[in-house]
């Protein structure tokens, strides 16, 4: 579970700092390129999702919410990086990618580890 931890925080993160520095030098992730709508609805929409998935990454009041908060960054990372390829911008579409599949199979790997835990305890003999 560290291990999921640590890589989904990175990735929340680096998703995050690229939208700030989309808002505040954008011509260092696109060069040549201004802030835009575009830029400001990527971070409007990358900030909170980074931000709740950092919390629901480090929150064990919640535990039903990591898996759900996954998939949901998975697939709008998905999204992005379908938008880079369309927009022929490389690195959306490489950075999208990766945090796709980490967010995606993070998502996966605690959804099995899930359903087995239940399995083991549906099948654990009762102390009656």
């Amino acid at each position: 579970m560290k291990a999921v931890t640590a890589v989904n925080a990175v990735l929340a993160v680096g998703s995050m700092t690229s939208a700030v520095i989309g808002l505040v030098k954008p011509g260092l992730i696109l060069p040549g390129s201004e802030v835009s709508a575009g830029v400001e609805l990527y971070a409007a929409r990358a900030l909170p999702l980074g931000a709740g998935l950092l919390y629901a990454l480090t929150s064990r009041a919640r535990p039903g919410l990591l898996v759900p908060m996954l998939t949901m960054a998975g697939v709008v990372q998905l999204a992005d990086a379908l938008i880079g390829l369309g927009q022929g911008i490389p690195g959306m579409m490489a950075g999208g990618t990766v945090c796709a599949i980490g967010h995606l199979a993070s998502a996966w790997i605690l959804r099995d580890r899930g359903r087995e835990r239940s399995i083991s305890m549906d099948s654990a003999p009762s102390r009656a």
